[in-house]
């Protein structure tokens, strides 16, 4: 194996990227689907977002149904998003009743969510990407915590409810039938190359989606998969209270029903100044999961390990208030003074990440308040870097 690990490249938040010019979109408190609600709007608006971060240097796209459920679409009136919908999309879906009351049921609704997969890879289908020498561009699913799909939004306090959503049986279930609407359609699952479980907040999830996994992830149609997790305490702990230690062990550990351990395990939607001390505590807590054979050498020892997946937000001293679902500047932060460029400051924190050589590969890119512009920088900025720890695997 060589002493290299290669690194890809994510893209970046992409409801704060329609919320920024030139899309300048504004976000209903009440909304059900967020940037979901662009599957029914404005399918061509995601498709330039899309390609704008695949020109950006992405390497892979996460598809537009973070917050996307059958919950939500039910709870979404067709006559108002019909209504905001382009001429052309209203004839495309002028079979749909557009009654006030009349909302999306499980089959258009599924049909909805699939066409995100499809959006996200005719992104890669130009011709400057399908000529390229580089590894294949590729298509990650979108799967937000089930908080996310909450009204409003508790990924980042993880007060999810009724009870029954608080057991690992409860989430179990809700996100295998989720997951069934792409896995049982071919050609969408065709299209899917990772599957994403993305700001869980509590234990019991993490574990839920493992077991998932188990039962879906087999024979033909297996894809590659990880978990990341949100960091908002300034105690390094999951909102439900849970330290970093107990999170890796419950996303490496290999007992009992623990299901399917993953091929990556990482970080998304936290403050970067955090990011550092994080990332060591996952590589002390993986280590005393993964590195238990003295005789192994640094190489086998390696191929043990997940990638690491990471996507900090660029908030630069904002926080996002889940009540009104906006950003607001925080007066504490705001007081440091400027904040350094989030693409120079993450760029750091991945080359002394990769020197430390445990992790099997890194996969980084943006969350929130982040944009296509940024990614550019960050590989541009990690291009420049010269490291004998890692190399870009594309571009």
């Amino acid at each position: 194996m060589s002493s290299k690990i290669p690194i890809r490249f994510l893209d970046a938040g992409l409801g704060t990227t329609l919320e920024s010019p030139p899309h300048n979109v504004k976000f209903k408190a009440d909304s059900s689907l967020w940037s979901s609600d662009f599957l029914i709007t404005s399918p061509d608006t995601l498709s330039g977002v899309h390609r704008a971060f695949v020109e950006a240097g992405a390497d892979v796209l996460l598809t537009a149904t973070y917050q996307a459920s059958l919950e939500g679409f039910a709870a979404t009136s067709k006559a108002a998003t019909l209504k905001s919908a382009s001429n052309k999309q209203r004839e495309h879906k002028g079979s749909l009743a557009q009654d006030d009351s009349a909302t999306y049921n499980k089959e258009e609704a599924s049909v909805l969510m699939r066409k995100a997969v499809s959006l996200a890879k005719q992104a890669f289908s130009s011709k400057p990407y399908t000529e390229s020498k580089s590894i294949s561009k590729r298509v990650a699913l979108s799967l937000g915590a089930y908080g996310a799909t909450m009204q409003p939004s508790t990924e980042y306090s993880g007060d999810y409810k009724p009870e029954y959503m608080r057991t690992v049986e409860g989430l179990l279930h809700w996100h295998e039938v989720r997951l069934s609407i792409f896995r049982d359609d071919k050609a969408t699952w065709n299209d899917v190359d990772f599957v994403s479980f993305e700001t869980l907040p509590v234990l019991q999830e993490v574990q839920a989606v493992r077991r998932v996994m188990a039962q879906h992830n087999t024979n033909q149609h297996s894809r590659e998969w990880w978990i990341s997790c949100v960091f908002p305490n300034d105690d390094l702990t999951l909102p439900d209270g849970s330290p970093v230690s107990a999170v890796v062990e419950a996303m490496l550990t290999d007992r009992g029903d623990r299901g399917q351990r993953p091929w990556g395990i990482g970080i998304n939607c936290t403050d970067i100044k955090k990011l550092d001390k994080l990332l060591r505590q996952y590589e002390a807590a993986a280590q005393s999961i993964l590195d238990t054979d003295p005789t192994q050498d640094a190489s086998a020892k390696r191929a043990q390990w997940p990638w690491l997946v990471t996507y900090p937000d660029g908030a630069q001293g904002s926080v996002y208030n889940t009540e009104t679902q906006q950003w607001e500047i925080d007066p504490e932060k705001k007081a440091k003074g400027p904040q350094r460029p989030w693409h120079e400051e993450l760029a750091e924190i991945i080359t002394k990440t990769a020197e430390r050589g445990h992790w099997k590969g890194i996969l980084v890119g943006g969350c929130c308040k982040t944009k296509p512009d940024d990614i550019r920088k960050l590989r541009s900025q990690l291009a420049a870097i010269e490291s004998d720890a890692y190399y870009l695997e594309s571009g």
